[in-house]
This record gives structure tokens, sequence and C-alpha cells, in this order.
């Protein structure tokens, strides 16, 4: 989200301040560094001041914004926020990633959370699965916006021009995510297993990320654990690589998705991905697999493995494919949002109304 911030703070009519979580506590399993926010007026919340309103509420006063956005309803203190500036912003937007899916305490959503849900005037879905779940709690079409998400194409983009050179390279395999029981690390591993069994010359497997199921991923055959990468040394570990692959279990979306297809890699992932559904398209780009299914997976890689004619040709669609998805198009998305609402009448009469910069709280 950092590229798509900062894209928006670029922006001569808008003043961006940031309230996000920092990942320095061990149990986030991703110490991102902090220039990753670099260019965005960016607070970083530390495990104490997540719960903590006051100190949210006062970064929040200060700053006085004319649109307050919240990550859904994840945390009570932000969605106090919403209670207590509702009466002073012009535009509450949520944003959210959880895809539909039936279950019970989902029906019960729209009531748990209907104080809050009533001060959204717009709300942002990471795709077709979320926006379901959105109409399901009383939001009209007008106002669901789809794009929560993008990648950073100035840091990834220029790896796709790259990728000619390196087709020729020894093979890869790469995933990067948490090594976490819900991103299907363990279905990954055994699939890699049942593959080079059936391949001579197998790839090898990279893996980038941290988390509770390392000791899964130390000292397999083929596999090299390269640990938590910092998004700045990401692309270098994409252009060694040949094909990306997202095994996860649960996945509202998956921006590493989008950001190794846009680096021109080929993808893998399965279909509870909701990025996947959005960019892969069998045999063109890639392919995708069954949830949690060993051997639908294992059958992905050895279809990746016998593709080396197409390698190029499919990394070029997996580029074009991610397009639609970047950072400088979700700044598009969110100004014309930003400018325009919902209801014609209100939003004629707030723009006569505005001053012309527009102060941006998201938390």
């Amino acid at each position: 989200m950092a590229a798509c911030w900062r894209h928006l703070a670029q922006r001569p009519d808008v003043d961006l301040r940031v309230l996000a979580w920092s990942t320095a506590s061990p149990s986030d399993h991703a110490d991102f560094a902090e220039t990753v926010a670099s260019g965005v007026d960016c607070r970083l919340l530390s495990a104490q001041d997540r719960t903590n309103f006051e100190r949210i509420e006062q970064e929040a006063c200060e700053f006085a914004p004319d649109v307050l956005v919240i990550s859904g309803w994840m945390s009570p203190a932000y969605t106090k926020l919403v209670q207590r500036l509702r009466p002073r912003v012009r535009q509450v937007v949520m944003g959210m990633d959880t895809p539909w899916q039936g279950r019970a305490k989902q029906f019960l959503t729209r009531v748990r959370y209907a104080s809050l849900l009533r001060q959204v005037d717009d709300v942002v879905v990471a795709g077709e699965r979320s926006w379901q779940y959105a109409r399901r709690l009383g939001f009209a079409d007008s106002s669901i916006h789809r794009g929560v998400y993008a990648w950073d194409e100035v840091a990834f983009a220029p790896v796709a021009e790259q990728r000619n050179a390196v087709w020729e390279s020894p093979p890869r395999f790469l995933y990067v995510g948490r090594y976490a029981e819900e991103k299907g690390l363990k279905t990954l591993l055994d699939a890699y297993r049942v593959y080079r069994e059936q391949r001579d010359d197998p790839w090898s497997l990279w893996c980038c990320g941290a988390g509770p199921l390392e000791s899964c991923v130390n000292g397999q055959p083929g596999v090299t654990n390269l640990g938590f990468v910092q998004p700045d040394r990401l692309p270098e570990v994409l252009r060694d690589a040949t094909a990306f692959v997202l095994p996860s279990n649960y996945e509202p979306w998956g921006v590493a998705l989008a950001e190794a297809m846009g680096a021109g890699l080929p993808g893998i992932a399965t279909t509870a991905c909701g990025a996947a559904i959005d960019l892969i398209r069998d045999d063109w780009n890639g392919q995708l697999v069954a949830t949690g299914c060993t051997s639908a997976l294992a059958e992905a890689l050895m279809w990746m493995h016998d593709q080396s004619d197409r390698l190029a040709e499919m990394g070029r669609n997996a580029a074009l494919s991610a397009q639609p998805f970047t950072a400088a198009n979700w700044c598009r998305r969110w100004s014309r949002l930003l400018e325009l609402g919902d209801d014609a009448a209100r939003d004629q009469d707030l723009h006569d109304r505005m001053p012309k910069q527009t102060d941006v709280a998201a938390a």
C-alpha cells in the first residue's frame, strides 16, 4: 500500500496522513523497514498503541481530515474513530478484502457492526468475492468500488523488461509470503517433493518469508530459505526466478502475486487467492489450481516445468495482466472516488464548499 499512498500524496490537491501498524512485533513475522513508507506522512503505531484510542484520536483530530479512510472493522480503535469524527468529515471510506464465504459470523456482521456501516459513504473492495460480501452488508452497487490493493510498478515493472536475458539461467520456482498454515506452505512443500520425484532435472524452489513454519522449509531437498526479504530487495529476487507460486488456503487478494506477474513471472496460484481470479488465465500466463490439493499443485509445477519454450511468452502475458492493478491506476481510481463521491447533488454541494486541498486520513 505504501506505493499507492505515495502516488496519492504526490497530488498537489491532497494532504495525506497515514496511521499504520508497525510490524516490529515478532508476532507479525514481517519486520518491514520504516523506509518502505518514505514519501508519505506515516505515523507508525506500536503493538501497544494499536489499541490506544486516545493516541489515535489525538493524531486524527490534530490533522482534522476532510476524508477518513479505515481498513475495515478489524480495529476497535479505528471503528471508534469513525464514530467520533463522522460529524467533522465530509466522507468516510472503508477498505475491505474479506471474501464472502457464507459463514455464520459473516451473516451476523451486518448486525454486529451496524452502527459503523451506517457511517460509511463508500467501500473499496479487493475483488469479486469481497464485492459479494459488501453487497450482503447492505451497500448499494454505486457505493462499492473495486481496487483496494495494487502493486508498485516503479519497483517491479523494470524487472519484466529484463526477463529475456534471464530465461537461460537455472530455472527456479519462487514463493513469497508468511510461513504459516493459511498460506498453504505445507501443501507447496509436499507438492514440490512429488514434482522432484517426477522430473530428472527439477527446478529449485526459493522461499521468502518468516513465520512459525520456518522449520518445515529448512533442510528440504532443492529448497532454499531466503528468509524475510525487504521490498527494496524483492525485485532482484524476482529477476532471478522463473515462475511464482502462491499456494494459499486463505488469501483475500495477494499483492505478492501481482508484483511477481507484473515483474514478468508466470504464476501458479490456488482458487483461494483473490488476485489469482483477477490475474491468472490458464495456459496463457500460468495455472489456477484447487486449494489445498497436493496432487493438483504438483501437476501444475510439472506443467510449468514442461513449458520451457513458452516461458518468455507467458511472462509477457503475465506482465500485461497485471497492468490494471498498478499503483498509478489505483491512484486514478481513488482520486475519482474522493472527488466525486456517489451522490451527485451532495457532491456538487460539497465541491462548491470544498477548499482546494483535500486532507485525507487513512487509518
